[in-house]
């Protein structure tokens, strides 16, 4: 079992100066196991062995410019539709997602958060969670500068947490490109086990060909 150690965070503030929470994780002993470097790996999205401490918050308006130039790069897209035209479409894509479900599918909750380096503030990605249907849809980016420092897996694992908090008893559920392979290891890495496609229930990010994998709820 790991113990995750929760210690304070920087304090973030909204567009009124009310403070928004924020939590720091960090595994506080990382030790090298069989095939697990110390070194960090920029080819690798998740766990190289390396864990920093990272405060997550919800994404806010005042987030959204500067994460649409963070992410807006080629390999951060390149599975997931293609780099958009520019930074400003990606960030109208993080607006609408924070203006949350239309009317029509008002039962969905949309959870938005924001990925942060613990010294400085400085947004490194983002997490989401379309909980519908008693599952929860989870998806992450990260700027390429911050892959392979552990930063998506500790990120996953407090998303995880989140949802559990917000919406008790749901499953968790990701697609992705086969392709992907830095993806679906991260994936396998945090719990979630490859399903048949045919099995799984109506997923609003699935596509024909994509691999379907599932984490069961908290107990």
């Amino acid at each position: 079992t790991v113990a995750y150690e929760i210690i304070p965070a920087i304090e973030l503030k909204d567009v009124s100066g009310n403070l928004l929470p924020a939590r720091v994780i960090a595994d506080p002993e990382v030790r090298a196991g069989p095939g697990m470097s110390l070194t960090p790996d920029p080819n690798d999205l998740g766990f190289s062995g390396y864990i920093a401490p990272l405060p997550l918050s919800p994404l806010i308006h005042t987030d959204l410019d500067a994460m649409a130039a963070l992410l807006w790069d080629e390999r951060v897209y390149q599975h997931i539709g293609g780099l958009p035209d520019s930074p400003a479409l990606v960030a109208l894509g993080l607006r609408r997602a924070l203006a949350g479900p239309p009317d029509d599918h008002a039962d969905q909750r949309w959870l938005n958060y924001a990925m942060r380096l613990a010294a400085t503030g400085e947004l490194i990605g983002r997490l989401e969670a379309t909980v519908h249907d008693g599952i929860a849809e989870v998806a992450f980016l990260l700027g390429t500068a911050h892959w392979g420092r552990g930063h998506a897996t500790e990120g996953l694992r407090w998303l995880h947490e989140e949802i559990a908090r917000v919406s008790p008893g749901v499953a968790c559920w990701a697609t992705t490109l086969p392709e992907n392979a830095r993806s679906a290891r991260l994936l396998t890495r945090c719990g979630y086990v490859p399903v048949d496609p045919t099995t799984a229930p109506p997923l609003l990010t699935y596509d024909d060909g994509d691999l379907v994998f599932r984490r069961p709820a908290a107990a």
